[in-house]
Protein backbone atom coordinates (compact mmCIF):
# COMPACT_ATOMS: atom_id res chain seq x y z
CA UNK A 1 0.00 0.00 0.00
CA UNK A 2 1.45 3.34 -0.67
CA UNK A 3 1.74 5.65 1.74
CA UNK A 4 -0.69 8.69 0.61
CA UNK A 5 -3.06 5.44 0.30
CA UNK A 6 -1.91 4.35 3.97
CA UNK A 7 -2.53 7.49 5.28
CA UNK A 8 -5.75 8.36 3.43
CA UNK A 9 -6.99 4.65 5.18
CA UNK A 10 -5.95 5.99 8.72
CA UNK A 11 -7.58 9.18 8.66
CA UNK A 12 -11.34 7.43 7.34
CA UNK A 13 -10.63 4.71 10.50
CA UNK A 14 -9.74 7.55 13.09
CA UNK A 15 -12.75 9.39 11.72
CA UNK A 16 -15.23 6.07 11.88
CA UNK A 17 -13.75 5.55 15.30
CA UNK A 18 -14.03 8.97 16.88
CA UNK A 19 -17.81 8.87 15.45
CA UNK A 20 -18.61 5.71 16.98
CA UNK A 21 -17.10 6.82 20.05
CA UNK A 22 -19.41 10.17 19.83
CA UNK A 23 -22.56 7.97 19.25
CA UNK A 24 -21.65 5.76 22.15
CA UNK A 25 -20.57 7.36 24.93
CA UNK A 26 -22.13 8.57 28.06
CA UNK A 27 -20.95 11.76 29.55
CA UNK A 28 -21.71 10.93 33.50
CA UNK A 29 -20.45 7.27 33.13
CA UNK A 30 -16.99 9.13 31.49
CA UNK A 31 -16.97 11.63 34.18
CA UNK A 32 -16.50 8.78 36.46
CA UNK A 33 -13.90 6.96 34.18
CA UNK A 34 -11.73 10.07 34.07
CA UNK A 35 -12.27 10.86 37.63
CA UNK A 36 -11.14 7.09 38.37
CA UNK A 37 -8.01 6.79 36.37
CA UNK A 38 -7.26 10.38 37.38
CA UNK A 39 -7.16 11.83 34.12
CA UNK A 40 -4.76 14.78 32.88
CA UNK A 41 -6.03 17.78 32.36
CA UNK A 42 -5.55 19.19 28.35
CA UNK A 43 -5.68 22.95 27.67
CA UNK A 44 -7.42 23.73 24.47
CA UNK A 45 -5.82 27.11 23.97
CA UNK A 46 -6.50 27.38 20.45
CA UNK A 47 -8.56 27.56 17.63
CA UNK A 48 -8.69 27.58 13.53
CA UNK A 49 -9.15 31.38 13.76
CA UNK A 50 -9.02 34.22 16.88
CA UNK A 51 -12.74 34.58 17.28
CA UNK A 52 -13.18 37.85 18.42
CA UNK A 53 -16.45 38.01 18.17
CA UNK A 54 -18.97 35.22 19.30
CA UNK A 55 -20.81 32.87 16.11
CA UNK A 56 -21.34 29.27 16.34
CA UNK A 57 -18.24 28.26 13.75
CA UNK A 58 -16.01 28.68 17.38
CA UNK A 59 -18.68 26.74 19.37
CA UNK A 60 -18.39 24.28 16.60
CA UNK A 61 -14.05 24.20 16.79
CA UNK A 62 -14.34 23.88 20.18
CA UNK A 63 -16.68 21.02 20.64
CA UNK A 64 -14.62 18.84 17.72
CA UNK A 65 -11.25 19.72 20.27
CA UNK A 66 -13.50 18.55 23.63
CA UNK A 67 -14.89 15.37 21.40
CA UNK A 68 -10.69 14.86 20.70
CA UNK A 69 -9.64 15.34 23.83
CA UNK A 70 -12.08 13.24 25.53
CA UNK A 71 -11.93 9.98 23.01
CA UNK A 72 -8.29 9.68 24.11
CA UNK A 73 -9.14 9.70 27.62
CA UNK A 74 -8.33 13.56 28.86
CA UNK A 75 -10.41 15.72 30.87
CA UNK A 76 -10.71 18.99 28.51
CA UNK A 77 -9.92 22.26 29.70
CA UNK A 78 -10.75 25.50 27.41
CA UNK A 79 -8.71 28.67 27.67
CA UNK A 80 -8.02 30.33 24.22
CA UNK A 81 -4.65 32.18 24.39
CA UNK A 82 -3.89 35.73 22.92
CA UNK A 83 -6.91 37.09 24.44
CA UNK A 84 -7.61 40.66 23.61
CA UNK A 85 -9.20 42.78 26.20
CA UNK A 86 -13.10 42.37 26.30
CA UNK A 87 -13.14 39.03 23.52
CA UNK A 88 -14.70 36.14 23.69
CA UNK A 89 -13.55 32.96 25.02
CA UNK A 90 -15.39 29.76 26.23
CA UNK A 91 -16.31 31.27 29.84
CA UNK A 92 -17.82 34.24 28.63
CA UNK A 93 -20.57 31.93 28.23
CA UNK A 94 -20.12 28.73 29.31
CA UNK A 95 -19.41 25.98 31.60
CA UNK A 96 -16.16 24.17 31.24
CA UNK A 97 -17.27 20.48 29.70
CA UNK A 98 -17.15 18.66 32.94
CA UNK A 99 -16.65 21.44 35.43
CA UNK A 100 -12.55 20.68 35.69
CA UNK A 101 -10.35 23.85 36.73
CA UNK A 102 -7.29 24.73 35.29
CA UNK A 103 -4.55 23.59 37.74
CA UNK A 104 -0.85 23.63 37.91
CA UNK A 105 -0.32 20.66 36.19
CA UNK A 106 -2.11 20.73 33.10
CA UNK A 107 -0.56 19.83 28.56
CA UNK A 108 -1.49 21.88 26.56
CA UNK A 109 -3.27 20.55 23.35
CA UNK A 110 -2.28 22.82 20.69
CA UNK A 111 -4.28 21.89 17.72
CA UNK A 112 -6.72 24.07 15.94
CA UNK A 113 -9.44 21.05 15.11
CA UNK A 114 -10.73 18.09 15.89
CA UNK A 115 -10.90 15.28 13.31
CA UNK A 116 -14.57 15.52 12.75
CA UNK A 117 -16.56 18.81 12.97
CA UNK A 118 -20.20 20.15 12.32
CA UNK A 119 -20.57 20.96 8.70
CA UNK A 120 -23.10 22.81 6.46
CA UNK A 121 -24.78 19.06 5.71
CA UNK A 122 -24.58 17.67 9.15
CA UNK A 123 -28.54 18.57 9.46
CA UNK A 124 -29.90 16.49 6.74
CA UNK A 125 -27.80 13.33 7.64
CA UNK A 126 -29.46 11.43 10.29
CA UNK A 127 -26.45 9.85 12.17
CA UNK A 128 -24.73 13.13 12.35
CA UNK A 129 -27.46 15.08 13.61
CA UNK A 130 -27.99 12.63 16.35
CA UNK A 131 -24.48 13.05 17.25
CA UNK A 132 -24.12 16.60 17.28
CA UNK A 133 -27.21 17.17 18.93
CA UNK A 134 -25.71 14.92 21.53
CA UNK A 135 -22.48 16.87 21.65
CA UNK A 136 -24.25 20.32 22.27
CA UNK A 137 -26.71 18.97 24.87
CA UNK A 138 -23.83 17.38 26.92
CA UNK A 139 -20.88 20.56 26.82
CA UNK A 140 -22.48 23.70 25.72
CA UNK A 141 -23.92 23.99 29.25
CA UNK A 142 -24.55 28.01 29.69
CA UNK A 143 -22.63 29.64 32.38
CA UNK A 144 -24.91 31.20 35.24
CA UNK A 145 -25.14 34.93 34.17
CA UNK A 146 -25.84 33.66 30.83
CA UNK A 147 -28.46 30.97 32.14
CA UNK A 148 -30.43 33.74 34.18
CA UNK A 149 -30.30 36.03 30.57
CA UNK A 150 -31.46 33.50 28.38
CA UNK A 151 -33.88 32.32 31.38
CA UNK A 152 -35.41 35.82 31.95
CA UNK A 153 -35.95 36.46 28.12
CA UNK A 154 -37.76 32.84 27.87
CA UNK A 155 -40.03 33.81 30.34
CA UNK A 156 -40.68 37.28 28.93
CA UNK A 157 -40.85 36.35 25.26
CA UNK A 158 -41.81 33.01 24.82
CA UNK A 159 -43.25 30.82 27.90
CA UNK A 160 -46.71 29.26 27.21
CA UNK A 161 -47.07 30.23 23.42
CA UNK A 162 -47.17 27.97 20.72
CA UNK A 163 -44.27 29.25 18.93
CA UNK A 164 -42.46 29.02 15.30
CA UNK A 165 -39.10 29.86 15.13
CA UNK A 166 -37.57 31.36 12.14
CA UNK A 167 -34.04 32.73 11.33
CA UNK A 168 -33.10 34.85 7.85
CA UNK A 169 -29.73 36.37 7.64
CA UNK A 170 -29.17 39.34 5.94
CA UNK A 171 -26.15 42.00 6.13
CA UNK A 172 -22.67 40.51 5.03
CA UNK A 173 -23.90 36.96 4.47
CA UNK A 174 -26.22 38.06 1.50
CA UNK A 175 -23.63 40.95 0.29
CA UNK A 176 -20.65 39.04 0.45
CA UNK A 177 -22.33 35.52 -1.18
CA UNK A 178 -19.39 33.96 0.78
CA UNK A 179 -18.34 30.74 -1.63
CA UNK A 180 -19.06 27.41 -0.50
CA UNK A 181 -21.35 28.48 1.99
CA UNK A 182 -25.00 27.40 1.66
CA UNK A 183 -27.92 29.77 -0.35
CA UNK A 184 -29.92 31.64 1.62
CA UNK A 185 -33.73 32.15 0.76
CA UNK A 186 -35.55 34.27 -0.48
CA UNK A 187 -37.86 36.19 2.46
CA UNK A 188 -40.69 35.91 0.51
CA UNK A 189 -40.22 32.06 -0.03
CA UNK A 190 -39.32 31.55 3.90
CA UNK A 191 -42.55 34.17 4.59
CA UNK A 192 -44.59 31.62 2.53
CA UNK A 193 -43.53 28.46 3.81
CA UNK A 194 -44.21 29.64 7.49
CA UNK A 195 -47.57 31.03 6.73
CA UNK A 196 -48.36 27.58 5.66
CA UNK A 197 -46.91 25.52 8.33
CA UNK A 198 -47.87 27.85 11.19
CA UNK A 199 -51.71 27.09 9.57
CA UNK A 200 -50.85 23.57 9.66
CA UNK A 201 -49.12 22.97 13.07
CA UNK A 202 -51.92 25.78 14.92
CA UNK A 203 -49.19 28.25 15.81
CA UNK A 204 -50.10 31.33 17.35
CA UNK A 205 -46.74 33.47 16.71
CA UNK A 206 -43.12 33.68 15.35
CA UNK A 207 -40.43 34.34 17.02
CA UNK A 208 -37.69 36.04 14.33
CA UNK A 209 -34.14 36.08 14.76
CA UNK A 210 -32.63 38.21 12.59
CA UNK A 211 -29.54 40.89 12.56
CA UNK A 212 -31.47 43.44 9.82
CA UNK A 213 -34.25 45.54 10.94
CA UNK A 214 -35.75 45.07 7.02
CA UNK A 215 -36.41 41.63 7.44
CA UNK A 216 -38.10 41.82 10.50
CA UNK A 217 -40.69 44.82 9.12
CA UNK A 218 -41.10 42.26 6.03
CA UNK A 219 -42.26 40.02 8.62
CA UNK A 220 -44.20 42.16 10.73
CA UNK A 221 -46.16 43.35 7.57
CA UNK A 222 -46.88 40.10 6.97
CA UNK A 223 -47.80 38.27 10.15
CA UNK A 224 -49.72 41.66 11.71
CA UNK A 225 -48.96 41.48 15.76
CA UNK A 226 -47.40 37.88 15.81
CA UNK A 227 -43.85 38.59 15.24
CA UNK A 228 -41.60 38.02 18.50
CA UNK A 229 -37.91 39.32 18.51
CA UNK A 230 -35.41 39.78 21.73
CA UNK A 231 -33.64 42.32 22.44
CA UNK A 232 -31.01 42.90 19.94
CA UNK A 233 -28.99 45.17 18.04
CA UNK A 234 -29.92 45.81 14.36
CA UNK A 235 -27.22 46.02 11.73
CA UNK A 236 -28.40 46.69 8.22
CA UNK A 237 -28.66 50.30 8.12
CA UNK A 238 -25.18 50.42 9.57
CA UNK A 239 -24.34 48.07 7.28
CA UNK A 240 -25.38 49.35 3.76
CA UNK A 241 -24.91 53.22 4.79
CA UNK A 242 -21.26 52.82 5.25
CA UNK A 243 -20.65 49.95 3.00
CA UNK A 244 -19.01 47.58 5.72
CA UNK A 245 -18.22 44.37 4.37
CA UNK A 246 -18.88 42.83 7.05
CA UNK A 247 -20.97 43.25 9.99
CA UNK A 248 -18.29 42.47 13.38
CA UNK A 249 -16.50 46.14 11.42
CA UNK A 250 -19.82 47.82 12.87
CA UNK A 251 -18.51 49.23 16.43
CA UNK A 252 -20.81 51.28 19.03
CA UNK A 253 -20.15 53.39 21.98
CA UNK A 254 -20.38 49.81 24.36
CA UNK A 255 -17.09 49.26 26.37
CA UNK A 256 -17.80 45.68 26.76
CA UNK A 257 -19.87 45.73 22.93
CA UNK A 258 -18.45 42.51 22.10
CA UNK A 259 -19.93 40.41 25.10
CA UNK A 260 -22.95 42.47 25.01
CA UNK A 261 -23.74 41.51 21.16
CA UNK A 262 -22.25 37.56 22.02
CA UNK A 263 -25.19 37.34 24.96
CA UNK A 264 -28.32 38.39 22.53
CA UNK A 265 -26.88 36.19 19.83
CA UNK A 266 -26.40 33.78 21.52
CA UNK A 267 -29.32 34.27 23.38
CA UNK A 268 -31.68 34.54 20.08
CA UNK A 269 -30.52 30.79 19.06
CA UNK A 270 -31.22 29.83 22.74
CA UNK A 271 -34.84 31.04 22.52
CA UNK A 272 -34.74 29.57 18.75
CA UNK A 273 -33.85 25.81 19.64
CA UNK A 274 -37.06 25.86 22.31
CA UNK A 275 -39.93 27.26 20.03
CA UNK A 276 -42.38 24.02 18.08
CA UNK A 277 -40.71 24.23 15.02
CA UNK A 278 -38.03 25.63 13.05
CA UNK A 279 -37.43 27.37 9.56
CA UNK A 280 -34.71 28.93 8.43
CA UNK A 281 -31.58 29.23 6.02
CA UNK A 282 -28.79 26.94 6.63
CA UNK A 283 -26.77 28.93 8.85
CA UNK A 284 -23.98 28.36 11.59
CA UNK A 285 -27.15 29.60 14.18
CA UNK A 286 -29.65 28.20 12.75
CA UNK A 287 -27.79 24.54 12.73
CA UNK A 288 -27.00 24.97 16.13
CA UNK A 289 -30.74 25.59 17.25
CA UNK A 290 -31.34 22.19 15.80
CA UNK A 291 -28.70 20.53 17.71
CA UNK A 292 -29.35 22.26 20.78
CA UNK A 293 -33.30 21.35 20.52
CA UNK A 294 -32.15 17.76 20.22
CA UNK A 295 -35.07 16.35 18.28
CA UNK A 296 -38.13 17.86 19.91
CA UNK A 297 -39.07 20.52 17.14
CA UNK A 298 -42.54 19.11 15.82
CA UNK A 299 -41.30 20.24 12.43
CA UNK A 300 -38.06 21.57 10.97
CA UNK A 301 -36.84 22.56 7.97
CA UNK A 302 -33.14 24.57 6.82
CA UNK A 303 -33.83 25.24 2.99
CA UNK A 304 -31.39 23.10 1.48
CA UNK A 305 -30.43 25.51 -1.98
CA UNK A 306 -26.52 24.39 -2.71
CA UNK A 307 -23.85 26.37 -2.26
CA UNK A 308 -22.76 30.32 -3.28
CA UNK A 309 -20.12 29.79 -6.23
CA UNK A 310 -21.03 26.50 -7.03
CA UNK A 311 -24.86 25.86 -7.32
CA UNK A 312 -26.03 29.59 -7.59
CA UNK A 313 -25.88 31.40 -11.77
CA UNK A 314 -24.69 34.85 -9.85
Amino acid sequence: MKHNSFVQYYQKFQRHQIRNFAANYNKQKLHSKLTKNKAKIILINKGIYDYAYFNFAFVNNMISLILEVIYKGYFPVIQLDNRKKHWTNWDTFFEQPFGTKLCEKYEKYNMEIGTIIAGFRTPYNVKELQIWSKLYNDFIILNADTQIYVEKEYENLLKNKKVLGVLCRGTDYIHKRPYGHPIQPEIDDVIEVSRIKMNELNLDFIYLATEEYGIYKQFEEAFPQKIIINKRFFYDESFYTNQYDYIYQIHGDHENEIYIRGLEYLSSICLLSRCDALIAGNTGGSTAALYLNNGKYCYWKLFDLGFYGINDKK
